[in-house]
This record gives structure tokens, sequence and C-alpha cells, in this order.
């Protein structure tokens, strides 16, 4: 059996979680811990005390609850803080039966490997995609078939190394290492876009609290990412300020709006601690959450629109994250607004069945099954930073 422990920093709540393998190789969740911190907003770095905090907080209670002793951790990457950079890679097969051994694919893996290092950024993982044998397309795994030549195009991910240093040393002063940093979009891609569509190639948007990232996916390859100044807290804070009310009211009647519904001439209670009961009409809410929603939608088409020219025709979108996909009907209004079918995906769990978990659960399940073939692609600082060089077929297994 496997165990892992993965940390996700979102722009608005940090998620630590512990998870395992049962002896038929489903997924245990051994427990989770959220805490909410003051985040980071699109361009700077997560907020330093405030993190320390909310991770040491959510750690602590992880060991406790579970009683498991945490010396290593996975962190997810935010789009905000990866680049990525795609190479190309072919070699002639060298074996005795002209059939793709896992040396042919190590060679491969070299040939592609002359990218030049983004500044400021440290290499995460390379994954391959669109696999060739003498020319012609492969489907899935090429180890095992026979050809005289094999290629591949490949995604580079990077992190910032700004932000590598700082959950580090935070994590160091825990007496924590980081085993590896991950793409969040590249985890949360094979945890919820079905492995024949990510083969095609796939559009996921991430809807967070500060952003929104619009990522362009090939097989178990991250070519391309966008992030958008928009997200859940900015909804959040429009109700706050267009109405007067506390963060925490405005959080609440934000999550009670469903979309598409006919609010014309209605009005709702809410009751303000210390202030007493005030009516909210429902018209002027619905006019709040639907400007910044609009606004979002015209945004998300036109990262569309230029993320889609590295995908096929037609290539589906998915939506995770706690901005706006939790809101009910808020994947329906974006797809009206974008003329684009936005769709929702999360795989039945006994718990933990909602898209603004979808992050953290991706970041365990790529770990303790897409990362199965995992090796060193680069070190850096005296330990592995990623090498997750998976073969298409462990990806493979996060969908069946």
């Amino acid at each position: 059996m496997k165990h892992t422990t993965v940390i996700d920093i979102g722009s608005s709540k940090v998620s630590c979680m512990s998870a395992g393998t049962a002896a038929d190789g489903a997924l245990v969740i051994h427990g989770i811990e959220s805490r909410r911190y003051p985040g980071y907003r699109l361009g700077s770095l997560p907020r330093s005390a405030g993190l320390i905090e909310a991770l040491d907080s959510a750690l602590a209670a992880l060991q406790e609850n579970t009683g498991l002793h945490i010396r290593s951790v996975s962190v997810g990457v935010p789009a905000p803080f990866v680049r990525t950079a795609v190479t190309y890679g072919e070699i002639e097969v060298d074996s005795r039966n002209n059939r793709v051994t896992a040396a042919d694919m190590d060679w491969l893996f070299d040939t592609a490997s002359d990218f030049e290092l983004p500044e400021g950024y440290e290499l995460m993982h390379s994954t391959p995609f669109d696999y060739r044998l003498d020319g012609a397309p492969c489907d899935g795994d090429p180890i095992g078939l026979p050809a005289d030549k094999l290629a591949a195009s490949f995604c580079h991910a990077f992190v910032d190394r700004r932000f590598a240093s700082l959950v580090t040393g935070i994590l160091d002063g825990f007496g924590i290492t980081v085993s590896s940093f991950v793409s969040c979009s590249m985890a949360c891609s094979a945890f919820t876009i079905p492995f024949e569509e990510r083969m095609r190639g796939a559009v996921l948007i991430d809807c967070g609290g500060t952003h929104t990232d619009v990522s362009a996916i090939r097989g178990n390859a991250l070519v391309r990412t966008e992030s958008i100044g928009i997200g859940g807290v900015h909804i959040t804070n429009d109700i706050a300020l267009g109405l007067r009310l506390p963060d925490e009211t405005a959080e609440e009647l934000k999550r009670r709006y469903v979309f598409g519904l006919d609010y014309s001439g209605s009005a709702q209670l809410v009751r303000i601690p210390g202030e007493g009961v005030f009516e909210i009409e429902d018209p002027t809410l619905q006019m709040i959450i639907e400007a910044r929603a609009e606004e979002l939608a015209d945004a998300l088409a036109a990262s569309l629109d230029s993320i889609e020219a590295e995908l096929p025709e037609s290539a589906p979108v998915y939506m995770v994250g706690g901005g706006i996909a939790s809101m009910r009907g808020g994947a329906e209004y974006l797809s009206k607004k974008t003329g684009r079918e936005i769709l929702l995906n999360m795989p039945r769990l006994n718990r933990l069945n909602t898209v603004s978990h979808a992050p953290v659960l991706a970041l365990a399940q790529f770990m303790l099954y897409g990362g199965a073939s995992a090796r060193a692609s680069r070190q850096g600082r005296g330990r592995i930073l990623g090498g997750l060089r998976e073969i298409i077929s462990a990806g493979a297994a996060l969908r069946r």
C-alpha cells in the first residue's frame, strides 16, 4: 500500500490531505484539513505570515487527527506560478526486436531536454504527449510496440523559484521536506477530465478565490495556461460593498444564489449579528452577482479563443474550483455566456464530493497513481523538484 501527504495552496485557503491506497487499489482518505488565509492576488506571492499560520494549523490538526507523523509532502503549484515550454524528441528504437523499451523512453526524454530554463524558474516535471511510431499516431503507452522510430512532443512545467523558496522555507521550519512540486492544473485535469478526452485535447477552467486559470491539456501534459484576475472573492466583495454587508453575510448570500431563477419582485431577510434583521431585494442581489459573472464570462471567452489554438477543434471544456462552479447554475450560466458547453465532472466519492475539494483530491490521487513511474528529470537545492516522467498508461489508471 502507498501513502502520500499533499498540500494545495489556493488563493484564499490552504488544504492538506493524507491519503493512501487500500489492498484493492482504492483511494483511502486518512484525513483532510482546510484553513482560510489572506491568500494572494494575481501577480503576487502568498503573504508569508498568513500562510505560515494556515499551514501550521492545518498540518498540526492533520497529524493529531490521523496519528501520522508527517515528514515529507508534495505541494501543488497554482497556475500563476507555473511556466511551460514545449519541445520535440525523436529517436531510432534501439532494441533487438525493434520494440519500444523503457530505455528507449529515457533516451527520448533526453533528446527533448534541450530547452532554455526561464529566468527565475526551476523544472518541476516533463510530460510526453502525441507519441508517434514511424510517423503514425500512437494513442497509448508505446512500450512494447514495434517501431523503427519513436517520437513525441514534451511539455516541460517550471515552478517560480520565489514560490518554491517561500513554501520550502515555511515547511522546513516545521521539520517537513518538500518531496516534489506538481502543477495543480495537470493534476486536476487527470482527476476531472476523462482519459479519452484528455488524449484528444481538452480545456480545464479552475475558478478559485482571486483568479481563474484556463489550461490547455494534451494527454497528461499541461501545454499552456493563462490566468484571469477574477474569482469568487470578487463576487463576495461586490455583494458586501454594494449592500453594505459583512463579508460572512455576503458569502452566505452568494452561496444561496441560483443562476437562471426569476428573482423579480422577491426579497429575503438576513440577520446581521449585533445589528438586527434586514431585507435584501433579490433583483438587486442578482444585478450585483451577474455583473461580475458576466465580466468573468467575457474574459473566459477571450481566453478560450486564445488557448484553444493549441487544441483540436471542439475540445471539451471542464471546470473545477469553488469560485463559481460551486454556485448552483454557475456552469450553465458561463456556458450560455461564452457559447461553449462547460462541464462539471467530480469522480464519485463517499465524501468530499464537491468541486471545491477537487484540487487537493486531484493532487493526492495523482501522487498515488499518476506518479507511479516518476523519475527525476532535474534536481535543485539538494532534492528532487519534480521529474514526473509519467507514462500515459499510468495516467490512464486515474480514470479506470
